[in-house]
Protein backbone atom coordinates (compact mmCIF):
# COMPACT_ATOMS: atom_id res chain seq x y z
CA UNK A 1 0.00 0.00 0.00
CA UNK A 2 1.30 3.32 -0.73
CA UNK A 3 2.05 5.66 2.22
CA UNK A 4 2.35 8.72 -0.05
CA UNK A 5 -0.74 11.16 -1.23
CA UNK A 6 1.39 13.81 -2.31
CA UNK A 7 4.21 13.62 -4.78
CA UNK A 8 6.15 16.41 -5.22
CA UNK A 9 8.85 16.57 -8.19
CA UNK A 10 11.64 19.07 -7.54
CA UNK A 11 13.80 20.40 -10.38
CA UNK A 12 17.24 22.02 -8.89
CA UNK A 13 19.42 24.71 -9.91
CA UNK A 14 22.07 26.28 -8.28
CA UNK A 15 19.44 29.38 -7.35
CA UNK A 16 16.18 28.25 -7.72
CA UNK A 17 13.87 25.45 -6.97
CA UNK A 18 11.37 24.35 -9.75
CA UNK A 19 8.52 22.73 -8.03
CA UNK A 20 5.97 20.76 -9.72
CA UNK A 21 2.30 21.48 -8.73
CA UNK A 22 0.88 20.70 -5.22
CA UNK A 23 -0.92 24.25 -4.33
CA UNK A 24 -1.57 26.54 -5.86
CA UNK A 25 1.20 29.21 -4.94
CA UNK A 26 4.26 29.88 -6.53
CA UNK A 27 6.29 27.30 -8.35
CA UNK A 28 10.29 28.43 -8.66
CA UNK A 29 11.21 29.16 -4.84
CA UNK A 30 14.95 30.32 -4.17
CA UNK A 31 17.48 27.34 -3.36
CA UNK A 32 18.73 29.17 -0.14
CA UNK A 33 17.57 28.30 3.52
CA UNK A 34 15.24 31.21 3.78
CA UNK A 35 13.18 29.82 0.45
CA UNK A 36 13.47 26.20 1.32
CA UNK A 37 11.83 27.07 5.03
CA UNK A 38 8.98 28.71 3.01
CA UNK A 39 8.55 25.39 1.01
CA UNK A 40 8.65 23.56 3.90
CA UNK A 41 5.77 25.28 5.86
CA UNK A 42 3.84 25.02 2.45
CA UNK A 43 4.10 21.33 2.54
CA UNK A 44 3.31 20.74 6.33
CA UNK A 45 0.29 22.76 5.97
CA UNK A 46 -1.03 19.90 3.02
CA UNK A 47 -1.15 18.02 6.63
CA UNK A 48 -1.14 14.59 4.25
CA UNK A 49 2.33 12.17 3.63
CA UNK A 50 4.41 13.80 1.21
CA UNK A 51 7.36 12.39 -0.83
CA UNK A 52 9.93 14.89 -2.63
CA UNK A 53 11.75 13.71 -5.15
CA UNK A 54 14.49 15.89 -7.09
CA UNK A 55 17.73 14.80 -9.00
CA UNK A 56 21.37 14.11 -8.58
CA UNK A 57 22.96 17.58 -9.03
CA UNK A 58 26.36 17.03 -7.80
CA UNK A 59 25.63 19.10 -4.73
CA UNK A 60 22.94 21.63 -5.24
CA UNK A 61 20.44 19.60 -4.26
CA UNK A 62 22.23 18.96 -0.40
CA UNK A 63 20.64 21.95 1.08
CA UNK A 64 17.02 21.02 -0.24
CA UNK A 65 17.61 17.26 1.25
CA UNK A 66 19.28 17.81 4.50
CA UNK A 67 16.20 20.68 5.81
CA UNK A 68 13.69 18.22 4.07
CA UNK A 69 15.47 15.41 6.40
CA UNK A 70 15.94 17.67 9.07
CA UNK A 71 11.78 17.94 9.67
CA UNK A 72 10.81 14.35 8.93
CA UNK A 73 9.69 15.04 4.93
CA UNK A 74 10.45 12.09 3.07
CA UNK A 75 12.55 13.16 -0.05
CA UNK A 76 14.10 10.77 -2.53
CA UNK A 77 17.18 11.69 -4.89
CA UNK A 78 17.49 10.13 -8.43
CA UNK A 79 19.63 9.73 -11.11
CA UNK A 80 19.30 12.51 -13.88
CA UNK A 81 19.37 9.93 -16.57
CA UNK A 82 16.52 7.58 -14.77
CA UNK A 83 14.39 10.36 -14.59
CA UNK A 84 15.06 11.51 -18.49
CA UNK A 85 14.67 8.07 -19.61
CA UNK A 86 11.14 7.93 -17.77
CA UNK A 87 10.10 11.10 -19.98
CA UNK A 88 11.63 9.30 -23.22
CA UNK A 89 9.27 6.47 -22.22
CA UNK A 90 5.82 8.48 -21.89
CA UNK A 91 6.48 10.48 -25.20
CA UNK A 92 8.30 13.50 -23.46
CA UNK A 93 11.14 15.19 -25.36
CA UNK A 94 10.58 19.03 -24.98
CA UNK A 95 12.94 19.86 -21.56
CA UNK A 96 12.23 22.58 -19.55
CA UNK A 97 12.33 23.26 -15.61
CA UNK A 98 8.42 23.25 -15.26
CA UNK A 99 8.31 20.11 -17.30
CA UNK A 100 11.05 18.04 -15.19
CA UNK A 101 9.88 18.81 -12.36
CA UNK A 102 6.09 17.47 -13.04
CA UNK A 103 8.43 14.76 -14.54
CA UNK A 104 9.99 13.62 -11.16
CA UNK A 105 7.15 14.16 -9.22
CA UNK A 106 5.38 11.93 -11.75
CA UNK A 107 8.33 9.61 -12.04
CA UNK A 108 7.83 9.06 -7.85
CA UNK A 109 4.41 8.68 -8.40
CA UNK A 110 5.01 5.39 -10.38
CA UNK A 111 8.48 3.99 -9.35
CA UNK A 112 8.11 4.68 -5.67
CA UNK A 113 12.41 5.79 -5.42
CA UNK A 114 14.00 5.07 -2.36
CA UNK A 115 14.08 7.55 0.26
CA UNK A 116 16.73 8.90 1.72
CA UNK A 117 17.47 8.35 5.40
CA UNK A 118 19.10 10.85 8.04
CA UNK A 119 22.70 10.16 8.59
CA UNK A 120 25.09 9.76 11.17
CA UNK A 121 26.71 13.00 12.06
CA UNK A 122 30.00 11.71 11.16
CA UNK A 123 29.05 10.63 7.74
CA UNK A 124 29.02 13.54 5.59
CA UNK A 125 32.53 14.61 7.07
CA UNK A 126 34.33 11.39 6.19
CA UNK A 127 32.71 11.44 2.60
CA UNK A 128 33.84 14.72 1.88
CA UNK A 129 37.39 14.45 3.50
CA UNK A 130 37.92 10.68 1.47
CA UNK A 131 36.23 12.37 -1.67
CA UNK A 132 38.53 15.43 -1.52
CA UNK A 133 41.68 12.80 -0.99
CA UNK A 134 40.45 10.62 -3.99
CA UNK A 135 40.40 14.08 -5.75
CA UNK A 136 44.31 15.08 -4.26
CA UNK A 137 45.52 11.91 -5.73
CA UNK A 138 44.24 12.59 -8.74
CA UNK A 139 46.13 15.84 -9.20
CA UNK A 140 49.52 14.09 -7.78
CA UNK A 141 48.94 11.67 -10.78
CA UNK A 142 48.47 14.60 -12.98
CA UNK A 143 51.39 16.58 -12.25
CA UNK A 144 54.22 13.42 -11.92
CA UNK A 145 52.77 12.58 -15.44
CA UNK A 146 54.00 16.18 -16.08
CA UNK A 147 57.36 15.49 -15.76
CA UNK A 148 57.84 12.99 -18.18
CA UNK A 149 59.34 14.00 -20.79
CA UNK A 150 60.80 16.28 -18.17
CA UNK A 151 59.91 20.10 -18.65
CA UNK A 152 62.14 23.23 -18.29
CA UNK A 153 63.83 23.05 -14.92
CA UNK A 154 61.87 26.08 -13.99
CA UNK A 155 58.18 24.59 -14.77
CA UNK A 156 59.42 21.06 -13.26
CA UNK A 157 60.35 23.04 -10.15
CA UNK A 158 57.19 24.57 -9.54
CA UNK A 159 55.42 21.03 -10.41
CA UNK A 160 57.60 19.24 -8.00
CA UNK A 161 56.61 22.06 -5.39
CA UNK A 162 53.01 21.60 -5.89
CA UNK A 163 52.90 17.56 -5.45
CA UNK A 164 54.94 18.70 -2.03
CA UNK A 165 51.83 21.14 -1.16
CA UNK A 166 49.21 18.36 -2.58
CA UNK A 167 51.04 15.24 -0.25
CA UNK A 168 50.71 18.15 2.71
CA UNK A 169 47.35 18.50 2.23
CA UNK A 170 46.80 14.54 2.12
CA UNK A 171 48.73 14.30 5.64
CA UNK A 172 45.88 16.65 6.90
CA UNK A 173 44.06 14.88 5.58
CA UNK A 174 44.63 11.54 7.17
CA UNK A 175 44.73 13.47 10.59
CA UNK A 176 41.48 14.70 10.40
CA UNK A 177 39.53 11.59 9.25
CA UNK A 178 41.55 9.50 12.68
CA UNK A 179 40.39 12.43 14.60
CA UNK A 180 37.01 11.94 13.39
CA UNK A 181 37.34 8.58 14.07
CA UNK A 182 38.66 8.89 17.54
CA UNK A 183 35.44 11.19 18.27
CA UNK A 184 32.89 9.00 17.24
CA UNK A 185 33.12 5.45 18.72
CA UNK A 186 30.39 4.00 16.43
CA UNK A 187 32.34 4.91 13.43
CA UNK A 188 35.43 3.40 15.02
CA UNK A 189 33.50 0.18 15.74
CA UNK A 190 32.18 0.26 12.23
CA UNK A 191 35.88 0.10 11.19
CA UNK A 192 37.11 -2.34 13.42
CA UNK A 193 34.29 -5.09 12.06
CA UNK A 194 34.90 -4.88 8.88
CA UNK A 195 38.37 -4.74 8.53
CA UNK A 196 38.20 -8.22 10.72
CA UNK A 197 37.68 -9.40 7.03
CA UNK A 198 41.59 -10.15 5.69
CA UNK A 199 41.87 -7.56 2.74
CA UNK A 200 40.24 -4.86 4.07
CA UNK A 201 42.01 -2.06 5.50
CA UNK A 202 41.13 0.68 7.90
CA UNK A 203 40.77 3.13 4.53
CA UNK A 204 39.01 0.77 2.43
CA UNK A 205 36.25 0.26 5.60
CA UNK A 206 36.20 4.23 5.73
CA UNK A 207 35.68 4.32 2.56
CA UNK A 208 32.55 1.98 2.41
CA UNK A 209 31.07 3.90 5.27
CA UNK A 210 31.72 6.89 3.81
CA UNK A 211 30.47 6.31 0.10
CA UNK A 212 27.59 4.02 0.64
CA UNK A 213 25.70 5.20 3.76
CA UNK A 214 23.25 2.95 3.49
CA UNK A 215 25.27 -0.39 3.72
CA UNK A 216 22.94 -2.83 6.25
CA UNK A 217 19.82 -1.28 5.02
CA UNK A 218 19.72 -2.93 1.68
CA UNK A 219 20.52 -5.95 0.15
CA UNK A 220 23.49 -7.61 -1.35
CA UNK A 221 22.29 -7.20 -4.63
CA UNK A 222 21.73 -3.54 -4.25
CA UNK A 223 24.76 -2.71 -2.31
CA UNK A 224 26.73 -4.41 -5.41
CA UNK A 225 24.92 -2.44 -7.68
CA UNK A 226 25.17 1.32 -5.79
CA UNK A 227 28.97 0.52 -6.32
CA UNK A 228 28.86 -0.56 -10.05
CA UNK A 229 30.17 -4.27 -9.15
CA UNK A 230 26.63 -6.08 -10.39
CA UNK A 231 27.23 -7.34 -13.70
CA UNK A 232 24.11 -6.78 -16.03
CA UNK A 233 22.66 -9.37 -18.87
CA UNK A 234 22.93 -8.69 -22.79
CA UNK A 235 21.01 -11.32 -24.20
CA UNK A 236 18.44 -11.11 -26.88
CA UNK A 237 17.09 -14.72 -28.15
CA UNK A 238 19.27 -16.81 -28.28
CA UNK A 239 22.17 -14.29 -28.33
CA UNK A 240 24.10 -15.01 -24.99
CA UNK A 241 26.44 -11.33 -24.80
CA UNK A 242 28.75 -10.52 -21.87
CA UNK A 243 27.95 -9.20 -18.92
CA UNK A 244 29.49 -6.09 -17.70
CA UNK A 245 29.10 -3.47 -14.80
CA UNK A 246 28.05 -0.24 -15.21
CA UNK A 247 27.68 3.13 -13.00
CA UNK A 248 28.18 3.03 -9.41
CA UNK A 249 30.18 4.96 -7.02
CA UNK A 250 33.85 5.75 -8.59
CA UNK A 251 35.64 6.82 -6.01
CA UNK A 252 35.00 4.07 -3.63
CA UNK A 253 35.30 1.24 -6.06
CA UNK A 254 39.16 2.34 -7.04
CA UNK A 255 39.51 2.01 -3.52
CA UNK A 256 38.12 -1.21 -3.13
CA UNK A 257 40.23 -2.72 -6.35
CA UNK A 258 43.05 -2.40 -3.99
CA UNK A 259 41.45 -3.99 -1.45
CA UNK A 260 40.50 -6.70 -3.62
CA UNK A 261 44.09 -7.49 -5.08
CA UNK A 262 45.16 -7.52 -1.20
CA UNK A 263 42.82 -10.13 -0.16
CA UNK A 264 42.84 -12.40 -3.34
CA UNK A 265 46.39 -13.50 -1.49
CA UNK A 266 45.64 -12.69 1.95
CA UNK A 267 42.14 -13.93 2.42
CA UNK A 268 42.24 -17.74 2.00
CA UNK A 269 38.42 -18.24 1.08
CA UNK A 270 38.67 -15.11 -1.48
CA UNK A 271 42.05 -16.54 -2.83
CA UNK A 272 40.26 -20.08 -3.63
CA UNK A 273 37.36 -18.14 -4.99
CA UNK A 274 39.52 -15.85 -6.78
CA UNK A 275 41.82 -18.89 -8.19
CA UNK A 276 38.77 -21.09 -9.32
CA UNK A 277 37.75 -17.93 -11.05
CA UNK A 278 41.13 -17.65 -13.03
CA UNK A 279 41.63 -21.60 -13.42
CA UNK A 280 37.79 -21.75 -15.33
CA UNK A 281 39.42 -19.39 -17.61
CA UNK A 282 37.91 -16.36 -16.51
CA UNK A 283 39.75 -13.01 -17.15
CA UNK A 284 41.61 -11.21 -13.97
CA UNK A 285 39.68 -8.10 -14.58
CA UNK A 286 36.31 -10.34 -13.98
CA UNK A 287 37.52 -12.68 -11.04
CA UNK A 288 39.03 -9.07 -9.54
CA UNK A 289 35.74 -8.01 -10.01
CA UNK A 290 34.10 -10.73 -8.44
CA UNK A 291 36.21 -10.26 -5.24
CA UNK A 292 35.35 -6.44 -4.75
CA UNK A 293 31.87 -7.66 -4.61
CA UNK A 294 32.63 -10.21 -2.01
CA UNK A 295 34.05 -7.45 -0.54
CA UNK A 296 30.98 -5.00 -0.78
CA UNK A 297 28.57 -8.28 0.48
CA UNK A 298 30.44 -9.06 3.82
CA UNK A 299 30.90 -5.28 4.76
CA UNK A 300 26.86 -5.12 4.20
CA UNK A 301 26.36 -8.60 6.15
CA UNK A 302 28.19 -6.61 8.92
CA UNK A 303 26.69 -3.63 9.00
CA UNK A 304 23.44 -5.06 8.96
CA UNK A 305 24.27 -7.92 11.73
CA UNK A 306 26.03 -6.96 14.69
CA UNK A 307 26.34 -10.77 15.74
CA UNK A 308 27.59 -11.36 12.02
CA UNK A 309 31.22 -12.80 12.25
CA UNK A 310 32.89 -12.77 9.18
CA UNK A 311 35.05 -16.15 8.59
Amino acid sequence: MNKYEVYIGVDVSKEMLELSCFDNKTRAVPNTNVGIQRLIKRIERLGEPVLVCCEATGGYEKLLASALLATGIAIAVVNAKRARDFGKSKGILAKTDPIDAELLASFARVHHPRTLEVREDWQPSLQALLGRREDILAMIKQEKSRLDPLPDASVAKLIRKHIKQMELQLREIEKQVDTLCSESAELQASVERITQVKGMGKLSALALLGFVPELGSISDKQASALVGLAPFNRDSGKFRGQRHTTGGRQKVRRILYMAAVSAKSSNPILREFYNSLITRGKPFKVAIVAVMRKLVCLANQIMADATFQPA
